[in-house]
């Protein structure tokens, strides 16, 4: 054996790996920055960063010379990657050919944009879309298929979906398509009805199904397109990891897919819808971890609808009408039903709560000894409206919350119209979360707030719109500080993720994943921090964006 250690041949051979061993690995030392990260217990300041390209890992060093290669950083500002901890990747890529609807204030104008796309639509398919917010509209009224119906004679089905996500608007043609009729109607609530009786094309959370099952399947070609599309303006933004709040099994496969083939440039960690048809028996199949690269270990459950479409679940009736509580997506019994396979497959629950009865309810759930909240991390999606008291429950049962901060900016025009100023006392409310010991994550619910999750460190900071309003901030006693809101859009996204051990912030041991900005976000006026733009994106040691 020793004498086959000393054969040229095998020393030739050992030399030739050796040398394709170091030709896919190099060292790497970004000097002269100015960096910050957050370790979960402080902000942390770096002068330089280093890491392996090959392992995509973050390294101690203590010189130069150590290092294959040096890239001087000309005094840049370099922040440890994004985290949006609830986002809608396939729906953002789908959203971005679709009719687009969001932001718009001036009803005549939706129809317009609404007509100018029937113009290019191909003859016989749906024409999908999505943004429209009647709390914009003067009137502040629902819409109805007549106002579809007069844009043009002969009409394909219309579909668009409320920038909630949580309502939907069809014309006459969509509703003849679904067989919604009159008698259909009547003693469905989530359908909209006008003083006749008649559906006025308005559908709320369970009843969109009526309509959206008839709507033909997307392409797994389209679905692959859009993701690619969602992967490379997600990364243009500064995100280097997000939460996909809601995934079928179809997506399951389709993430696995491109995880396995090199395809997926960000890191996606993702949530099985529970109203998926193989919701158990992907359970059963287990957690999922493709090179940290995808990771399914997270199982999404929804108690209620949107504040915005009376959909929220109140403990006391909407303020502006007082004729709702708001309603059930899932039920208790559902949940109860979810839960338990969840738990016993060692998932975590992120289950989406906006009323505070909801939320009350959720927390019921989440603190039972069986639920195991204290090791499955488990999470209430947007803990928009709580009572106070149920904010200190969330920390002693050990329950996450995952905000949003633009929804707050984005509310703040008809909040208080629904649930009146007593209430507001526990809406969006950060700090209060923050100062009760309650583990925070943020996003932005993309595609039903912008992705740039530099607008939610300015909403977070300022409680303002991106046009600095209103002056001195929206119920400015729940404003974060700068390093709070970089916490939770970072190290704190990263533990509602389970994967603060390599994710997160820039520590050796941890995946480099890092963003170079053109400003300090840390010294500049908070006004200005949603101007922040992105100059490079880097995942696992590798450059995937660079801004031209």
């Amino acid at each position: 054996m020793i004498r086959h250690l000393f054969n040229p041949k095998f020393i030739a051979l050992l030399l030739i790996y050796a040398s394709l061993m170091n030709a896919h690995s190099e060292t790497v030392l970004i000097k002269n920055i100015q960096g910050y990260s957050h370790n979960g217990r402080q902000l942390i300041k770096l002068q330089s960063l280093a890491f392996d390209s090959h392992s995509g890992r973050i390294l101690n060093h203590n010189n130069e010379q150590q290092f294959d290669r040096i890239i001087d950083g000309n005094n840049q500002i370099l922040l440890s990657g994004l985290h949006d901890a609830h986002g809608h990747v396939l729906n953002y890529g789908l959203s971005q050919t679709q009719v687009q609807l969001q932001g718009i204030e001036d009803f005549t104008q939706v129809q317009q944009t609404i007509k100018q796309s029937l113009k290019k639509h191909h003859s016989g398919e749906w024409l999908l879309g999505r943004g429209w917010n009647q709390a914009l509209w003067p009137e502040k009224d629902f819409p109805s298929r007549e106002d579809l119906d007069a844009l043009s004679i002969e009409q394909p089905p219309i579909w668009l979906t409320r920038i909630d996500g949580h309502a939907g608007w069809g014309n006459s043609a969509a509703l003849k398509a679904a067989g919604i009729t009159r008698e259909l109607a009547k003693d469905n609530d989530l359908i909209l009805k006008d003083n006749s009786g008649e559906p006025t094309g308005v559908f709320i959370d369970n009843a969109m199904e009526l309509v959206t099952r008839h709507i033909p399947a997307i392409s797994q070609q389209s679905q692959h397109q859009a993701l690619q599309k969602a992967f490379a303006d997600l990364a243009a933004v500064g995100l280097t990891y997000v939460h996909d709040a809601g995934i079928s099994a179809n997506n399951h496969a389709l993430y696995q897919n491109m995880a396995e083939t090199g395809q997926m440039p960000i890191r996606i960690y993702a949530m099985l819808a529970s109203q998926t048809p193989d919701f158990e028996q992907l359970l059963k199949q287990g957690q999922v971890n493709i090179a940290n690269r995808y990771q399914l270990r997270s199982v999404k459950m929804m108690v209620d609808g949107a504040l915005g479409s009376y959909g929220a679940l109140l403990h006391e009736p909407y303020s502006d009408k007082a004729e709702t509580h708001g309603a059930y997506v899932q039920d208790l019994a559902t949940l109860k039903a979810k839960l338990k396979p969840t738990v016993a497959a060692g998932f975590q629950a992120a289950i989406h709560a906006i009323g505070d009865r909801g939320n009350t309810e959720v927390i019921d759930l989440l603190a039972q000894p069986t639920a195991f909240s204290n090791v499955l991390r488990h999470r209430i999606e947007h803990a928009q409206i709580m009572r106070p008291t149920d904010i200190k429950r969330l920390a002693d049962n050990h329950i996450i919350a995952s905000m949003q901060p633009t929804h707050a900016t984005s509310d703040k025009n008809m909040a208080e119209d629904r649930i009146g100023p007593d209430r507001m006392a526990g809406a969006y409310a950060w700090k209060t979360a923050l100062n009760n010991q309650v583990h925070l994550a943020f996003g932005s619910d993309f595609p039903v707030e912008l992705i740039n999750p530099f607008f939610g460190i300015h909403a977070a900071v300022t409680r303002q719109d991106r046009e600095n309003q209103p002056v001195g901030g929206w119920y400015p006693e729940e404003s974060l500080s700068i390093e709070e809101a970089f916490k939770a859009f970072t190290i704190g996204a990263a533990y509602a993720a389970n994967d603060e051990q390599n994710n997160g912030s820039l520590e050796a041991g941890k995946y480099a994943d890092f963003i170079i900005i053109d400003q300090d976000i840390f010294s500049i006026d908070p006004k200005d921090i949603w101007r922040t733009q992105v100059l490079e994106t880097w995942v696992n040691g590798k450059q995937i964006y660079h801004k031209n």
